[in-house]
């Protein structure tokens, strides 16, 4: 079992009290069927920034936290044990922290002063788990601007979003070296948007870019060097992903066993029958082998150490591992763990996605493991 340092600890304890003053009764209205906006969860996020949880991982000059990554991932996996979570701001992609002048005025200032929202579009309806390679949205210069034509799918965030940054081949060349990322106004007339509705009820967007224009201050970075800020990026993303389905894990495996607990049938408790006991000591075992390897894993990321293979395998076992918990938790559960007014039925759809999102299990597996362990 991995134990957390007594800092650790106190930075666990500060969110779950942050939790349960202003999400838990979000999580219950949820629960009744209630549409939530973006405002309901300002109190939280506002607790939040008071307490020092703004930008994770921005640096302290920048106004951030600069919390190492263990007690970033302690952060998320104690938020998402709630079906609705504080959502935290500030954080960025590395490259937009370099921002000087006129770019950093635009872009980077708003967005730590929380007076903008930012989302990023990566992926195309072509492209899939290989972007560096199947990118076909491109843009070209046209006297001092950029003009981009294309499509990107699957953007979160959208709808709150002010701009999006967007990655697009700027020569013929389709290669990893070959990708821009250009910062695109949420209200550009040649930027058109279609919601896309996903499982666990979500909203994502197709975004079409017809002669959409910027000008070069949008030009985000050196030419050609786009897909590296995102791949640093992407690698961060898989350990957060790991520590949110490590959360909710969690969270699922403590209803089991309450339920069980309390749960007659057949004149003794469901925690006395042996088929009970076992998929919670399943769900146990699982839980804390990953939690084992995710922060031991993050440690070394601490260190400086190359971890892109410990993200990978991370995040490709932590998120198989939260939809047999689901499952197991819903099965003890019966019925009232297929209703909409138990988290587990709202996981048991968000999370299937959790194995396709920041890189489908196969590609993990089989493109970035294997190429490690066969090298």
């Amino acid at each position: 079992m991995y134990e957390f340092k007594e800092e650790t600890r106190a930075l666990v304890n500060l969110v779950r009290r942050i939790v349960k003053d202003h999400q838990a009764a979000l999580e219950t209205r949820r629960l009744r069927g209630e549409k939530l906006t973006s405002a309901d969860y300002q109190s939280g996020r506002e607790a939040a920034r008071q307490a020092g949880l703004w930008g994770l991982s921005l640096p302290r000059e920048l106004g951030g936290a600069d919390l190492c990554l263990v007690d970033r991932l302690a952060v998320i996996e104690e938020n998402r044990k709630c079906l609705t979570p504080i959502r935290f701001g500030g954080d960025a992609l590395p490259d937009l922290l370099h921002l000087q002048g006129e770019q950093k005025a635009r872009y980077l200032d708003p967005f730590l002063s929380d007076a903008t929202a930012i989302c990023f579009a990566l992926t195309e309806p072509g492209g899939g788990s290989d972007p560096a390679r199947n990118t076909s949205t491109h843009a070209k210069r046209d006297g001092k601007d950029w003009v981009i034509n294309g499509s990107k799918i699957w953007v979160s965030d959208f709808d709150e979003a002010d701009r999006a940054f967007v990655f697009a081949r700027i020569t013929k060349e389709n290669t990893a070296g070959n990708l821009s990322m250009f910062a695109v106004e949420k209200d550009n007339p040649g930027l058109i948007a279609r919601p896309v509705p996903m499982l666990g009820g979500y909203t994502t967007h197709q975004l079409t870019f017809d002669d959409c224009r910027v000008d070069e201050v949008a030009r985000i970075g050196a030419e050609g060097a786009g897909f590296k800020g995102a791949q640093d990026a992407l690698n961060a993303t898989r350990f957060g992903n790991a520590a949110a389905t490590l959360g909710i894990a969690q969270r699922c495996y403590d209803m089991m066993v309450e339920y069980a607990k309390r749960r007659v049938l057949f004149g003794s408790p469901l925690s006395d029958k042996q088929a009970i006991q076992s998929m919670i000591i399943d769900s146990w075992i699982e839980i804390q082998q990953n939690r084992l390897m995710m922060y031991t894993c993050a440690e070394r990321y601490d260190r400086g150490e190359n971890t892109r293979v410990d993200a990978s395998m991370t995040k490709l076992t932590c998120t198989e591992m939260v939809g047999r918990v689901i499952d197991r938790a819903i099965q003890i559960h019966g019925g009232a763990g297929c209703t909409y007014e138990s988290p587990l039925a709202h996981w048991y759809d968000s999370q299937r996605m959790s194995r396709i999102w920041v890189g489908a299990s196969e590609v993990l597996k089989y493109r970035v493991l294997a190429r490690h362990l066969l090298a």
